[in-house]
Order: structure tokens, then C-alpha cells, then sequence
């Protein structure tokens, strides 16, 4: 995904802009059914029914619970969430205390842009799909449930942290013109999650929130403006 998002970015720089058409203002909302995630993008059609489109977004991104077996701390086999900080052992001055499960909740603001393709079935539908490069500052806030395996007693502790994060967003949309310049729009992004920032954000299991696929449901509008072709 990493070599898709470079590839983005180069392809951004062969646009033509002299054949700009059509342009549209949008405006987004996707879901997991535990967050909302809210997207503002500006659109410019080229020829050929291709798209170029840049915004911003910003919501929630959900939460997660990671479970993990408490033999493996008997074991000897530490076990690890996605921040440093709250891997550290608590200790006091009876017991220490190592993380077992931990829960994950964030929300983040961004940038992203890409390109599409559209087609259009008679006056009123038609299929949008895009390939769209993000980039997020994400503040996360992980609660870890530590245990002691000498006196198997466990102890709650909550902390918050800041940093950024990555994804390539695949999506597909059916469209439906509601009038000459307003378009309704719902269908699926499937967003792939990645840290660039790994010194504040290591996941370290497929299960950690914002790592790897997120499939979102989606549901929009678009309004052109200037010239209506």
C-alpha cells in the first residue's frame, strides 16, 4: 500500500491541466457504526471521466478491545499495545504489574487527495470510483488493564497520545443526480491504515485500531459551481 501511495503521488504531477471541466464542492459522511468521520473535498473533472480531488476530514475513528490470554504473562511472554509508554509495568511497593488487555479510541484531522473515474448510466445515476492518499494527526487515548501474576490482582490505568498516521483509501460510490447541480451519493470506502510515526504508534496485531483494512459505509453530496456543463 505504501508503493500505491507513491505511485499516487507521482501520477498527481502528469495532470493536464488545460482539459479542467467540470467543478464540484462535496461533503461526506462515513461510518463504521461506531464513529462518524466527516470529509470536505473540492472535485475537477478532466477529460476522459477522470477526477482529480483534494480535502479535509476529521471525526472519530472508533474503538477497539484487545483481548489477550493471561497465560501468556505466566509464560514469560510479555505482551505489548501499540504505545511504549503503556507497555511499561506499574509497579508499587507490594507488586509489579504488566499489561494484559487494553482498549483504543481516536479521532483525527487530515488531509487527503486523489483521482477518479465516473460513469454515468442515462440522466440520473452513475458510479464514481477513487483511489484517495491520506495523511492524519491522530490523538488516541488507550486504556490498559494491567495484571500482577503474584498476587493476580489487576489495576486500570488511561493515557492519551499524539501522532500520525497513513492510509490508502479505495472507494466506490453510486451516484444519483437530484437536480442540475446537486448530486446525492452512498457507498464504500475501504480505507488501509498504516503509522509513519512508529516511535509513538507501533501496532503490533491486526486488531489494533487504525491498522491495516477499515471498510467504512459512506453517504454524501456534491454541488457544482462555476459553469455548469
Amino acid at each position: 500500500m505504501r508503493t500505491l501511495q507513491v505511485i499516487l503521488i507521482l501520477s498527481m504531477g502528469f495532470i493536464n491541466f488545460d482539459s479542467l471541466g467540470q467543478k464540484r464542492l462535496g461533503l461526506d459522511v462515513s461510518s463504521r457504526l461506531d464513529n462518524l468521520m466527516f470529509t470536505a473535498h473540492y472535485q475537477q473533472v478532466l477529460k476522459n471521466h477522470v477526477l482529480y480531488s483534494f480535502g479535509i476530514f476529521g471525526g472519530g475513528n472508533g474503538m477497539v478491545l484487545v483481548e489477550n490470554d493471561s497465560i501468556r504473562l505466566y509464560t514469560g511472554k510479555p505482551i505489548a499495545s501499540p504505545y511504549e509508554n503503556t507497555n511499561q509495568p506499574i509497579v508499587d511497593s507490594i507488586t509489579s504489574y504488566s499489561i494484559l488487555d487494553y482498549t483504543s479510541s481516536a479521532n483525527s484531522v487530515g488531509i487527503q487527495f486523489g483521482l477518479g473515474y465516473y460513469f454515468e448510466f442515462g440522466v440520473e445515476h452513475g458510479l464514481r470510483l477513487n483511489l484517495n492518499s491520506r495523511w492524519a494527526f491522530v490523538t488516541s487515548k488507550l486504556g490498559g488493564y494491567y495484571r500482577s501474576i503474584e498476587t493476580f490482582s489487576e489495576v486500570y490505568r488511561s493515557q492519551t497520545q499524539h501522532h500520525f498516521i497513513a492510509s490508502v483509501s479505495i472507494e466506490a460510490y453510486h451516484t444519483i443526480r437530484l437536480s442540475g447541480r446537486l448530486t446525492f451519493n452512498y457507498g464504500l470506502k475501504i480505507p488501509y491504515y498504516y503509522t509513519i510515526d512508529r516511535a509513538r504508534f507501533n501496532p503490533t496485531t491486526q486488531k489494533d485500531l487504525l491498522n491495516g483494512f477499515a471498510p467504512e459505509i459512506s453517504i454524501g453530496l456534491t454541488r457544482v459551481i462555476g459553469k455548469c456543463e
